[in-house]
């Protein structure tokens, strides 16, 4: 297998996750892009991979306003660049950022697809 997984949590998330493409930056340094965003977290899409239970900060960039937040990464799968396949990682959030609140209330506003079984 190309990809392998780095880790995974038992805990189940409660939260509602919703597709959302943001661009995230690590420490000012590294560039990322959600997958999706939820109260308790978010998935994100980059070159490189973080090892599982590294702290991590950096902020959101919705609507030119950088949105800071501080979590730990909860799972990491790796990708494989000579594939042009992006690592993923799931980072589980200290504590809600409060300038994704207004992003948070618009999503719970639309209605949720739901996929047929």
């Amino acid at each position: 297998m190309l990809c392998h997984r780095l880790g995974m949590t038992t805990k189940r998330r409660n939260t509602l996750r919703r597709s959302v493409r943001l661009p995230v930056s690590f420490g000012r340094k590294i560039p990322a892009i959600t997958a999706d965003v939820s109260r308790g977290g978010f998935q994100a899409e980059m070159p490189q991979v973080f090892v599982p239970g590294s702290t991590v900060h950096g902020y959101f960039l919705l609507d030119e306003k950088e949105v800071p937040f501080e979590g730990k990464v909860a799972w990491a799968q790796a990708g494989n660049p000579q594939l042009s396949v992006y690592s993923k990682f799931g980072v589980r959030f200290a504590q809600p950022p409060l300038g994704l609140r207004e992003l948070f209330s618009a999503l719970d506003s639309k209605p949720r697809k739901v996929k047929a079984k």
